[in-house]
């Protein structure tokens, strides 16, 4: 027996009645921050198959994961990792481990270096006593690839009967097509100590007994801390901690995701203080590469059931909300109040106005955040909505009335869901320019042990925002005889407020020679150019500020071709693109801020042919322009159909390509 097993074994005789104690008070206060309790490995346990395990984002969600999982015995923490399907031997990390409560051995690895995008298969553990499954990592940074996950609310089990719920929850999770990842917005269990609780969370004794177990184990997941959970999750999930435990950011496509701890921000200025910096950072980058902003936490700023008013809900309320709409976030998603609602809120608590297309698609408003809670994924309560009084300096309407859908209203003609008492997945769909969510009821019968309400689609929601695109355009061919000036132009769509863009292309300097980059604005006032081998960018200033849905002209690059380049393709690349949008003091009219805006670039490349009149001269390709050439040429005379002697690249063969030969006839 190792020191560190000694060390646990005369540690917990003398700490049992503190476990008590301690898991008797996180059951009273439904949230705690204690060190979990150091056990002992058990006398004559061998067992080493691996149990609750899961995989969770790392600190990069597309090279790294996070894996936790138990076993009874000590035993290795390690795992052996490969691309699915493939025939490469697969990597092996290894992690750490110690004994915890309930005498069960706690495994942590970390996964690094994975590729981005990528769905992995792994194995967990020794021998026979193994476990499989798969994940998926993220997409390469600045991707804008789409994707789907699936957003679960208050898992929340506390016995043994509504764990069965919740494992057709998850059942249903793990059935999704084309998942990429699961969100899960806290009160991961009742209460975070008790460790039958995390047993349940994994296996059931229902109709669906392994839904927890196959989903935790078969998909990378996404949790943010709630009132119910402690700020370990009891060992058992093995979030970041980028600001703060249970803080932190990912980039997925299109989106970037920010995970905040509501909980440990309430009662400390300093952690509050520590978040709202990671949230104003991470939302300015994602603003600047033109991502979609998602946070996450757990208590519901803006829901439709009772805790509405809660004290410290109304605090977040008033500190954060003015926040997210300052910042442009563009979803909240939420838990806390066992219900589903969405609505979009200005900063002042109100609906915000929204327009609606032919197609019913929302155009997302700005600074007015969609607000969401997710539900109850589980079986143990559903809240009601209240009557309640706005106090003074809240950010909220009475009535509910900033929501577009509640489900404690009911729907067509059906009671409210503190009556029906479904279980419910929301499924988010995210593409560069929208989203549609998809959320689904469902209801299990925790007595009979079967589905009584099929799975029904209660509401739908689709988002769409303009993209600033940045294209290049080209010359496709240039001849090399004539001098020709080869030019590309860049055009910027869909940008507002705005008056600097800067822009740089990279070429082949072998081929072309840089003459000259202008602007191509209205009330330039400022340019000023770069060159060095190979790149050229050119920064340019307007007098005002400009707003183009359309794809509006913005810098011209002028090239000619050298005369040692030899006839083939080249090509002319846009390697960067950036605006400033100016934020406008609504009251004054006047600029008071500005900040870096990077457009998706769509068409990034030119390929550009040098054409050469002295090689095509030569058309039986003898190496020599002479007599045979000329002859080929004029038999052909009138022809549409032979490209090889049609010189000037007019369409049809004629006079002008029997002059061209002429010029290059050796003597």
């Amino acid at each position: 027996m190792n020191f560190k097993k000694t060390v646990s074994m005369l540690m917990a005789g003398i700490l049992t009645l503190s476990a008590m104690s301690v898991s008797a008070s996180a059951a009273s206060l439904g949230q705690s921050d204690l060190t979990p309790i150091v056990a002992a490995e058990q006398p004559g346990v061998t067992d080493k198959t691996p149990r609750q395990l899961n995989i969770h984002m790392g600190d990069d969600a597309s090279t790294s994961v996070n894996i936790t999982y138990t076993t009874a015995a000590d035993c290795e923490s390690v795992i052996t990792v490969k691309k699915q399907g493939s025939a490469d031997a697969p990597l092996t990390f290894q992690g750490t481990s110690d004994f915890g409560q309930a005498n069960k051995c706690f495994h942590a690895i970390a996964i690094t270096g994975l590729e981005p995008g990528t769905t992995y298969e792994y194995t967990v553990g020794e021998g026979s006593d193994t476990k499989i499954g798969k994940f998926k990592t993220a997409p390469e940074k600045g991707s804008t690839d789409t994707f789907k996950f699936a957003y679960i609310a208050d898992t929340q089990v506390s016995n043994a009967s509504n764990a069965k719920a919740l494992g057709a929850t998850l059942a249903e999770v793990n059935k999704i097509e084309g998942l990429d990842f699961v969100y899960l917005a806290g009160d991961t269990t009742d209460t975070a100590t008790n460790e039958n609780q995390w047993e349940w969370l994994f296996n059931n004794d229902g109709a669906f007994p392994t839904g927890g177990e196959d989903m935790f184990s078969n998909n990378t997941v996404a949790v943010v801390q709630g009132n119910h959970d402690n700020n370990t999750l009891n060992r058992h999930i093995n979030a970041p901690a980028q600001a703060g435990n249970i803080v932190y950011s990912f980039d997925y496509g299109p989106a970037k995701f920010i995970m905040l701890n509501l909980e440990a921000a309430k009662n400390d200025s300093d952690a509050r203080a520590k978040q709202e910096e990671l949230l104003r950072a991470q939302v300015a980058e994602a603003k600047s590469n033109g991502q979609w902003t998602l946070v996450g936490f757990h208590k519901s700023l803006y829901t439709g059931a009772s805790h509405i008013t809660d004290s410290d809900v109304t605090a977040a309320r008033k500190f954060w909300g003015p926040i997210f709409a300052e910042l442009d976030v563009d979803v909240v998603m939420q838990g806390h109040d066992h219900v589903y609602s969405r609505g979009f809120v200005n900063a002042d608590g109100t609906k915000a106005d929204r327009v609606v297309d032919e197609n019913g698609k929302v155009k997302n408003p700005e600074n007015a955040p969609l607000y969401m809670v997710g539900g109850h994924a589980g079986g143990l309560k559903w809240y009601s909505k209240k009557n309640y009084t706005v106090s003074a300096g809240d950010p909220l309407t009475a009535g509910y009335a900033f929501l577009d859908v509640n489900s404690t209203d009911g729907k067509d003609g059906k009671a409210g869901s503190d009556v029906l008492q479904e279980q419910v997945i929301v499924e988010i769909e995210m593409s560069n320019d929208s989203f549609t969510l998809n959320t689904y009821m469902f209801k299990y019968d925790t007595n009979t042990d079967t589905i009584t309400t099929p799975k029904y689609l209660y509401d739908t929601l689709t988002v769409t925002r303009d993209v600033m695109e940045a294209d290049l355009t080209g010359s496709e061919e240039v001849v090399l005889e004539n001098g020709d000036t080869a030019a590309y132009n860049i055009s910027v769509s869909n940008f507002k407020n705005t008056n600097v863009f800067q822009a740089e292309v990279t070429y082949d300097a072998n081929v072309l020679e840089f003459v000259s980059a202008e602007s191509k604005l209205d009330g330039t006032i400022f340019t000023r150019s770069n060159e060095s081998e190979g790149k050229v960018s050119l920064l340019i200033g307007t007098n005002k500020l400009i707003t183009s849905t359309d794809p509006t002209n913005i810098i011209t690059f002028n090239f000619k071709v050298k005369e040692t380049a030899s006839v083939s393709d080249t090509v002319v690349n846009l390697s960067k693109i950036s605006t400033a949008q100016a934020r406008i003091d609504e009251a004054t009219g006047e600029v008071n801020d500005a900040s870096v805006v990077n457009p998706n670039a769509g068409e990034r490349s030119v390929v550009t042919g040098i054409y050469s009149y002295k090689i095509a001269s030569d058309i039986n390709r003898d190496g020599i322009v002479n007599l045979a050439d000329l002859s080929i040429a004029l038999a052909n005379y009138q022809s549409t159909v032979k490209p090889s002697c049609d010189i000037d690249r007019s369409g049809v063969v004629d006079t002008a390509d029997f002059i061209i030969i002429a010029d290059y006839m050796a003597g």
